[in-house]
């Protein structure tokens, strides 16, 4: 049963690649959240009756796959956007004024209700919460704030420089301060959780 899910994950992204920009964005960003939780319940199927060791060390493979799989998906958002509709605009253009262009957006959106303005604000969050999640999960060292923290503003600024290296996009510090923010949040969550977690976990004992 297993492979019967992770068979049908790969037949959506395979789906999803084929299809491209004749799908909708909706439909583009609700597939791959949907084959991670087909494949999550493959998952669940194939660490039935294992050992803890098995378990915990299936797992972790299995966390790094998602891991890589996001990776992939956001190197497309970030450095080519045609899956999700995303028009690039090339050239060496770059906003290094805090706040700019989430005030715009913010204008722009109480000017026409545009729900436009509040999607590219919210996807430049959402983007990075999973990163935020994977660190701490994967990396023990990188529970600890004060490294996780910097390192996540650290890649949010490395990618709008590569963008303003590499011509792709709009190098813009308001993309930054977003892409931080849901990283941070995404991080947040996990150890909340993770700690939650371990305390009840203790308590049973």
């Amino acid at each position: 049963m297993a492979y019967i899910c992770y068979f049908a994950a790969g037949l959506l992204n395979v789906y999803w690649l084929l299809e491209g920009d004749e799908l909708s964005t909706r439909t583009q960003m609700i597939i791959p959240v949907l084959a991670v939780a087909v494949a999550g319940v493959g998952l669940l199927f194939a660490v039935r009756g294992m050992t803890t060791d098995s378990r915990t060390a299936y797992s972790r493979r299995a966390l790094w796959v998602l891991f890589i799989y996001y990776l992939a998906i956001l190197s497309v958002l970030l450095f080519f956007g045609g899956l999700f509709h995303v028009d690039r605009a090339w050239g060496s253009a770059v906003n290094l004024e805090p706040f700019y262009t989430i005030r715009r957006f913010l204008i722009h959106y109480r000017r026409t209700g545009s729900l436009a303005s509040l999607s590219n604000l919210l996807g430049n969050i959402v983007i990075l919460i999973p990163l935020g999640i994977l660190l701490p999960l994967m990396f023990r060292p990188l529970r600890r704030c004060w490294v996780t923290l910097p390192l996540m503003a650290l890649f949010a600024v490395g990618v709008e420089y590569l963008q303003w290296c590499t011509r792709v996009g709009i190098a813009d510090i308001d993309d930054s301060i977003l892409n931080f923010a849901g990283a941070a949040a995404g991080y947040v969550l996990t150890r909340l959780c993770q700690m939650v977690y371990f305390r009840f976990k203790g308590a049973k004992r």
